[in-house]
């Protein structure tokens, strides 16, 4: 199956949370994607680029969801690059302190 470069929009979900979430790339990317700013590795900032996922199913009942990221999306092919960063690539994945993993359902492209 091959690699679609994610954009601005994609449907992300998380593997312990309760409901789907919207990739966020800031403004001013030069690389776009049907005129939306093309994602990478390091756009994995709670409250920036990654937003929570209702609820949190780590224990119960599930408490509210407060990612908790320290890495850098993983699983990229370093071979794609853009603005001087890895491409996100919608076979990546975010691993999240909690406990879930979260990934790219959607890449936000119109053929998805």
């Amino acid at each position: 199956m091959s690699q679609k470069s994610v954009r601005d929009g994609a449907i992300l979900y998380c593997t312990l949370g309760t409901c789907k979430s919207k990739l966020i790339v800031l403004k001013g990317k030069t690389a776009l994607i049907n005129g939306e700013g093309q994602a990478v590795i390091s756009d994995n900032v709670v409250g920036v680029n990654i937003t929570n996922f209702c609820s949190c199913k780590r224990s119960f009942p599930p408490p509210a969801c407060t990612p908790s990221i320290i890495l850098k999306w993983q699983l990229a092919n370093k071979k794609h690059s853009i603005e001087n960063e890895i491409a996100l690539l919608d076979n990546c994945i975010l691993p999240c302190l909690n406990g879930g993993i979260i990934k790219i359902e959607k890449s936000g492209q119109i053929k998805d």
